[in-house]
């Protein structure tokens, strides 16, 4: 049992410090590494909704294209952009999570605003498509 052991570890060694040595995933230069700067979870239905789940797309990039032209010029080289995952527990589009994501470069200065922009966009749009619908 204890030489079992002592041959496991030269050949565990490895992975333990490959584990330790980071990601290995390359990473962009100069700030321009996509980061999540800001999170939302909004409520949808608890029961399937073909139609609803059809408007989703629409309703986040038209909240998308909002919060875009309202920063302005600002927005086209912050790599604005988001991405959606389901969250609910027994059906997964019940809730849904929002990432707000942008260039690791300007995710402070400019992150607050815009991300805060395209979340109460998309807010308001969720709120009128699944009102009536509970």
């Amino acid at each position: 049992m204890r030489t079992r052991g002592k041959l496991l570890l030269p050949l565990l060694l490895p992975v333990f410090m490959c584990s330790c040595a980071g990601t290995g995933r390359p990473r962009a230069p100069g700030g321009y590494a996509a980061v999540v700067v800001q999170k939302r979870t909004f409520k949808l239905v608890k029961t399937p909704d073909p139609e609803l789940e059809a408007a989703l797309a629409g309703l986040l990039s038209s909240g998308y294209e909002a919060a875009f032209k309202s920063a302005g010029d600002a927005s086209e080289n912050t790599g604005f952009t988001y991405s959606m995952s389901p969250k609910g527990a027994s059906y997964p589009l019940s809730e849904i999570e929002v990432s707000c994501l942008m260039r690791e470069k300007y995710a402070k200065s400019r992150g607050p605003e815009i991300c805060g922009e395209f979340f109460r966009e998309v807010g308001v749009r969720v709120k009128r498509a699944v009102a009536g619908r509970q």
